[in-house]
């Protein structure tokens, strides 16, 4: 993986139109005769390329009202009946709208408070400083873009590669990379992969100049990234290896940081294919 030295140019948006802003200034020194290039300096600037990912922007909302709810840090009661030994037993939930003078002297079983995230409807609070709770159960995320409502990405266990998701090697380059990881075949005894098996995939990539592309998901949330995996072969000792890069989009390179003119249509690649996720997909669940 390359450094990226690019780290303070200020990030944009892949629908806006704000040109890329050089984040360094330097200059290139050159003295490497053999290569005809002695004695030669070069003044420049940098600018970073971004991915074509866009974030998932999301609210929570009250699935009954439909209203947006706001996270607040806030105590909630519960009461209990102790055993002999001081255990709290047949713990109960009480409902804030039933927090009221009379818990603390009708109810005859102790309560204890804990400190939790609870949810209260945004317009209420906004509008009159009302605090009115909504059930945690009757809470989801709602996707800002479209409004649909949409679940996070369990981990990835089973990486579905479609009859379409592959992308020739030579344009692997297109894609913006977070992490690349080593492949090898799991000779655990519940599953028994063949090293014989994960080699002659690699080496059929690599006759193919094939790199496969499918969905991953490290976790719970919506953090989602386009799995390439892909052989390499060192050239100075024919070491074989199979990647599994994680990608963050297509880069997507500023048209007027171009060195040359821009292409004519007809003569523009088709666009590598990339993982988009709008709901939840079908993987399966790690137990």
């Amino acid at each position: 993986m390359q450094a990226d030295i690019f780290q303070e140019v200020e990030k944009v948006a892949s629908e806006s139109k704000k040109v890329s802003r050089a984040s360094w200034r330097g200059v290139l020194s050159l003295n490497v005769p053999e290569l005809g290039l002695g004695s030669v300096q070069y003044h420049l600037r940098a600018a970073k390329v971004h991915g074509d990912q866009k974030k998932i922007e999301f609210v929570k909302i009250d699935k009954e009202t439909g209203k947006e709810v706001i996270p607040k840090e806030a105590p909630q009661l519960y009461s209990y009946t102790p055993t002999e030994s001081g255990e709290r037993t047949n713990v109960k939930e009480i409902p804030i709208s039933d927090v009221k003078e009379k818990v603390k002297f009708e109810n005859s079983e102790p309560i204890f408070a804990k400190i939790e995230k609870q949810y209260f409807l945004k317009e209420d609070f906004e509008q009159s400083g009302k605090w009115t709770p909504v059930p945690a159960s009757q809470v989801v995320d709602r996707q800002v873009e479209d409004g649909e409502i949409i679940e996070p990405f369990d981990r990835t266990t089973d990486i579905e590669v479609a009859k379409d998701g592959y992308v020739s090697m030579e344009r692997v380059s297109e894609y913006r990379f977070k992490e690349v990881y080593m492949l090898a075949a799991d000779t655990d005894k519940r599953v028994k992969e063949s090293k014989e098996r994960v080699l002659k995939l690699a080496r059929h990539l690599l006759e193919k100049e094939i790199a496969l592309v499918g969905f991953f998901s490290w976790g719970r949330g919506y953090q989602y990234y386009t799995a390439v995996i892909y052989p390499y072969e060192r050239r100075s000792d024919g070491q074989l290896w199979l990647l599994m890069a994680m990608s963050e989009g297509v880069l997507q390179f500023d048209p007027s940081w171009s060195l040359v003119g821009e292409p004519e249509p007809e003569e523009q690649a088709a666009p590598v294919p990339t993982v988009t996720a709008r709901k939840k997909p079908k993987v399966n669940i790690s137990k």
